[in-house]
């Protein structure tokens, strides 16, 4: 006898990209539009796997195996980004800069922020949460179930202090800092359907400052109010409301050539 089909998750980036612009998720989730390489998703694709990989050893290896585990993963996601687009010229960049020396960069910054993990953790007074014997709280899966809208996902970090408190992480290698809490809320809700235990507060670690943020409260984000939200978002994917946000963000849409507001190929996936 087979297993009932799951209904289609959300996650947090589904909803980030949904609020953000509505044609873009459109674009990404609803018709698989083919997306522009940029380098930052190597940059921290490949920061994010060292970093669990050294963090779930236990912290035995040294720089020189962190920095051997971003090479890896960097040459992986680069041959993927180079099948998707051939011509690196094609490739967005953050600004003016022109795609190779941005790739060139972005590595050489991804390598960097690689090494100064390493030393920043050896001094850092909180360790990594370890909810049971044998789970380390490192890139940890969670399924929500937000009155059948069904989020999944994975928790970068979850850490614990000396007083015993604990704090949800999400590790960001770009330059932007977040602003809001949604994505730590999420995580805090899940660890209280997983273990039983809501922190309460979360942080951004940003690879570029080498340090977290200040926490963020997230008693404000109760299980009512991101049902609601998720609920509204998953009715509206469901409705096919899908609306343009032009603004800033279009400079770095990896989507933005099909886009229905301004995109040149738009007639290649019409709304």
């Amino acid at each position: 006898m087979t297993a009932p089909e799951k209904p289609p998750h959300r996650s947090v980036s589904q909803y980030q990209t949904f609020v953000r612009c509505g044609e873009a998720y459109r674009l990404e989730k609803v018709a698989k539009a083919p997306q522009t390489p940029a380098a930052w998703f190597h940059q921290g694709t490949a920061f994010h796997e060292a970093v669990e990989l050294w963090e779930k050893s236990n912290r035995r290896h040294g720089p020189d195996q962190m920095a051997e585990w971003f090479e890896i993963a960097w040459q992986r996601e680069h041959a993927k980004a180079l099948e998707a687009e051939p011509d690196t010229s094609k490739w967005l960049t953050g600004g003016k800069i022109k795609p190779a020396v941005d790739i060139e960069r972005r590595h050489e910054k991804g390598l960097a922020q690689v090494d100064a993990y390493f030393w920043y953790a050896q001094e850092a007074e909180w360790k990594i949460w370890e909810p049971a014997e044998g789970i380390r709280a490192i890139e940890l899966p969670f399924e929500l179930d937000l009155d059948g809208v069904r989020v999944i996902g994975y928790i970068d970090q979850v850490v614990e202090y000396p007083d015993g408190h604990l704090r949800v992480r999400d590790l960001k290698t770009g330059t932007k800092l977040p602003d809001t809490a949604f994505q730590l809320a999420m995580y805090d809700h899940a660890l209280d359907d997983m273990f039983g235990v809501r922190p309460g507060f979360g942080d951004y670690y940003m690879a570029k400052n080498t340090a977290p943020t200040d926490p963020w409260n997230l008693q404000d984000y109760t299980r009512e109010k991101i049902t609601r939200w998720l609920k509204n978002m998953d009715q509206a994917v469901k409705l096919g409301l899908f609306l343009p946000n032009p603004g800033d963000a279009c400079r770095t849409c990896n989507v933005r050539r099909f886009c229905d507001f301004n995109g040149q190929d738009a007639r290649q996936y019409p709304a």
